[in-house]
């Protein structure tokens, strides 16, 4: 139908795509370049660069609407971008006064590292606490206070190529029914063209998998992910502490698969609490969403929650593969940034300033690119060699083997720690090379039998819920009458091969309880699946963790989605 239908188009000097910290740093410091780049020709006599035309389509409905993360943020990049951000209100809830490391030994049992032996992966003091989705929406605004358009709830569907050279985007259509026919609503999509293409998607973006797919730019290492699902909760004002960021580790899934939690105070009394499984976990039963649910009945937990009232509920994966899971930055035509490209540092649990500081460098690039009237590998290659020479860089590759370590087992990696921060990251192997997360996933008749059946754990709608229960909390809203985004390319696997060897671990890695199988009334005896696409976060761990790589998660309509406000 798509290649059949009128489209409208329109033509940009940069586009971006997504609205995250990534491109609305990079949106903002291209428009800062070009003014500066302008100001230095004035005054030595050269070519100034027309103002360009600048667009950043969001597939949420708001800019900031599906933005997530543990938003204790180094405020290096944006000091750097903004250097008056505070008095301009950047929205920082609190500064960072106290770092506690907590060891959770039982679940009744938890022992906090002494402060002078807090090392310095959680040591945050001075870092912002924030709100993601804040800031997305303070730097959407100075965006477009510096002229830069954005549209939200425009979804990227699909890379618009000219030979070996990208040149545009492809909007999703919206108004189809499940069936795939157009509805009275129907829109088609647009075709928006650039001369330089920016991909900010986050985690795993459809755009960004196409161009790593099309262009053959993966890593040396696969990427590999951990799902962070997260509540923020309004507690007693009396256990409220302004300032304390707490980091854990331990019970209740100790290093099978290895987890972290993270708990910070926001304003308003309301503290954010999450818990981070990796997802190259040997179960097929590996439960994110559980994981937290369990954590949360820890002694220390139900102290700090007794009374409190859940607010908010969210889930997002991270890309944890280091530097050498980052693909190649460029191609003619585009760059990718945040997210997208990697920029996460897993090790010291920072990914906001790293995201900023890549779209700076690219917006950099751009601005060079601009002036030259050159948009191909030549000028836009140089968005890698300002990336090595940037302290974005130097970070990489100070925890380039953090990853590859845990792959080699726990014990190798408390051995090789200390040796990489003596050795300035390299450890006793440099390159540590591994596979995809997905691999590590053991069919049933490889497990001890006491591990091949999903755990029982009973919900007390108090202090643990559902996962049913908590998409309420997420603000998800999707149309039920249209194709589901998420695309599962053989069904009759799930109920067959899947369920035999694995037992349909989707119903246990999605932390929104969008896969179900249920009883099949047609066919008696057998099961089916079914896609609740309308509970969908947008964590994209589907996608990831499916041990057969047939799930494909896809943009739904422009607009659609979660809502994560204060997230």
């Amino acid at each position: 139908m798509s290649q059949e239908i009128e489209r409208e188009s329109m033509e940009v000097d940069v586009l971006f795509v997504g609205a995250g910290p990534a491109t609305l740093a990079s949106a903002l410091r291209l428009m800062q370049g070009v003014e500066e780049h302008n100001a230095r020709v004035e005054a030595s006599g050269g070519v100034p660069i027309e103002p360009p035309t600048v667009l950043v389509i969001e597939k949420g409905a708001e800019v900031g609407d599906h933005m997530l993360s543990g938003a204790v943020m180094n405020p290096k990049a944006i000091r750097e971008l903004v250097p008056d951000h505070e008095q301009k209100g950047f929205p920082i809830e609190h500064k960072v006064t106290k770092s506690i490391l907590r060891f959770f030994l039982t679940e009744k049992l938890s022992v906090a590292a002494p402060g002078f032996a807090t090392p310095p992966q959680f040591y945050k003091n001075g870092y912002y606490v924030s709100s993601l989705n804040r800031i997305a929406k303070w730097l959407g605004e100075q965006c477009e206070a510096a002229g830069v358009e954005i549209y939200p709830g425009f979804a990227g569907d699909k890379l618009l190529y000219q030979g070996k050279r990208v040149v545009g985007v492809r909007t999703g259509d919206m108004g189809i029914d499940r069936d795939g026919n157009p509805k009275p609503t129907f829109q088609p999509g647009m075709d928006i063209f650039a001369k330089v293409t920016v991909l900010g998607e986050g985690v795993r973006g459809t755009l960004s998998k196409q161009l790593i797919h099309d262009f053959q730019l993966q890593g040396m290492n696969p990427q590999v992910y951990e799902t962070g699902v997260k509540e923020i909760w309004k507690i007693d004002p009396k256990k409220h502490k302004p300032g304390r960021v707490i980091h854990g580790m331990g019970w209740p899934n100790y290093f099978k698969p290895v987890s972290g939690m993270f708990m910070y105070d926001l304003g308003d009394d309301l503290v954010s609490v999450g818990y981070v499984p990796m997802l190259d976990a040997e179960s097929p039963f590996n439960d994110p969403h559980l994981a937290l649910q369990k954590f949360k009945t820890h002694a220390f937990m139900k102290d700090l929650l007794e009374g409190a009232e859940l607010v908010k509920y969210g889930a997002k994966t991270l890309p944890v593969g280091g530097l050498y899971s980052q693909p190649k930055l460029y191609v003619d035509g585009a760059l990718l940034v945040g997210d997208s490209a990697g920029f996460c540092n897993a090790e010291y649990l920072s990914g906001i300033h790293m995201a900023m500081k890549s779209g700076m460098l690219a917006a950099d690039t751009i601005v060079e690119a601009l002036a030259q009237q050159d948009f191909t590998t030549k000028t836009l290659g140089g968005y890698t060699e300002r990336y090595r020479k940037s302290w974005a860089y130097d970070e990489h590759w100070n925890v380039r083997n953090f990853h590859g370590s845990w792959e080699l087992g726990m014990l190798f990696f408390f051995l090789n720690q200390p040796i990489r921060m003596a050795t300035g990251g390299r450890g006793l192997i440099d390159p540590i090379k591994f596979g995809p997360g997905h691999e590590h996933m053991k069919k049933l008749a490889q497990l001890p039998e006491g591990e091949r059946k999903k755990e029982e754990f009973e919900f007390d709608g108090k202090l643990t819920f559902s996962k049913e229960h908590l998409v309420q909390f997420s603000g998800s809203a999707h149309e039920p009458d249209q194709p589901s985004h998420l695309v599962v390319a053989d069904t009759n696997l799930c109920k067959t091969q899947c369920a035999e060897e694995y037992g349909n671990p989707c119903e246990s890695f999605c932390p929104a309880a969008v896969y179900e199988m249920v009883d099949d009334t047609e066919k008696p005896g057998e099961r089916k699946l079914v896609i609740h696409h309308e509970n969908c976060v947008h964590c994209k761990t589907c996608d990831i963790a499916d041990p057969y790589q047939v799930i494909t998660w896809t943009p739904p309509e422009g607009g659609e989605g979660p809502s994560y406000d204060r997230m």
